[in-house]
């Protein structure tokens, strides 16, 4: 009777096991939902970019030339001048005299050198007629020639006042911006005092370092594009000089480029350059569709709702897409969202809501 109880347990024991594997057999087998997108070809760039620079070719200090106090400005900080224009002027009075001296000084000695040659003229004649002695012509030439040196040195004296009468008014050399005002009316400034700093965009230079390991790509010659915040647009530059600045601490390459009649490039300014090695156009695949797998970089294929790995070789990334060199084709359906989650052959269900 014990022996049969015994039998009685495990033979029911056996048939709740069946019916489990039975049940679980029975089950349904989860899919997998992912998001696809068709493999597409794009154009894939070769580039770096660095932020740098913009200095000022052209931002010279205008400064006194003459000696003198000022009393007009016509100009201030962040003024827009053009070349030619009138920015001070200093107290010209001395300079007027100078000037009325030296007029005056021509006027006596033209006078003096007209009677001279009339005495001459005179004294000729008696020369002519036996009447005097041709030695007395001898100190009228004498004396001529004296009052025509005197007559030069005094045209010369007479075009240094004009020139320091003309210094008296300070006109821009260029076109620019008033950079920083440093004289201010009733300072008197001696030659070499600065009067204003100025600053001109219609020629400025870009100085931007790149890392010293671009150093066998980067050459002069070379196209850059350059973006900075005070432009809405970019410029198209040409590399024009490289200088090491190989420091312990920068370790990079000064890359320079020149930026020509664009007013709206301030020096001082930041900017940012972009150098395009190579462009290509390549099979490209969004970045979530590359899987770390034992036997390398995989996507996976969707083909008739199967998902099917492939192991790819990959090349550039650009804007969230990854170049596939080797592994996928063109058009190909490749899963996105979900993709780390596959498996080869394992069946899928598309979700492409989002």
């Amino acid at each position: 009777m014990k022996y049969i109880k015994i039998i009685c347990f495990f033979l029911i024991a056996l048939l709740v096991s069946c019916a489990e594997k039975e049940s679980v057999s029975e089950a349904p087998k989860k899919k997998i939902f992912v998001s696809t997108i068709d493999a597409k070809l794009i154009t894939f760039e070769d580039k770096e970019s660095a932020q740098g620079t913009i200095e000022g070719l052209i931002d010279p200090t205008i400064a006194a030339e003459v000696p003198g106090k000022v009393i007009k400005l016509y100009a201030r900080s962040g003024s827009s001048i053009k070349k030619g224009d009138l920015l001070a002027e200093i107290d010209n009075a001395d300079y007027l005299y100078q000037k009325n001296l030296a007029e005056a000084e021509i006027r006596k000695l033209n006078i003096r050198l007209k009677n001279q040659e009339k005495i001459y003229a005179r004294n000729q004649k008696l020369v002519d007629k036996n009447f005097i002695s041709p030695n007395a012509l001898d100190n009228i030439l004498t004396d001529k020639s004296e009052t025509q040196e005197e007559l030069e040195i005094a045209k010369s004296r007479l075009d240094i006042a004009q020139s320091n009468l003309s210094k008296t008014k300070i006109y821009s050399p260029i076109t620019g911006k008033v950079e920083k005002q440093i004289a201010s009316i009733g300072d008197y400034l001696k030659i070499g005092d600065g009067v204003f700093q100025i600053i001109s965009n219609r020629k400025v230079r870009v100085h931007i370092p790149f890392p010293e390991t671009l150093s066998q790509k980067i050459k002069p010659g070379l196209p850059i594009l350059l973006t900075s915040p005070v432009s809405n647009e970019p410029y198209e530059a040409v590399i024009s000089e490289l200088k090491p600045m190989l420091s312990e601490d920068s370790r990079t390459i000064d890359v320079i480029a020149d930026i020509t009649n664009s007013p709206l490039w301030q020096p001082g300014a930041t900017v940012r350059g972009t150098i395009v090695f190579k462009s290509e156009k390549g099979v490209a695949v969004p970045e979530q569709s590359i899987v770390q797998r034992p036997s390398g970089n995989t996507v996976y294929v969707i083909e008739k709702n199967i998902a099917k790995s492939r192991v790819v070789t990959t090349g550039l990334s650009q804007d969230g897409y990854v170049e596939i060199l080797d592994g996928v084709n063109e058009g190909e359906i490749v899963a996105v969202d979900g993709a780390s989650f596959l498996t080869n052959d394992i069946e899928i269900n598309i979700n492409n809501k989002n």
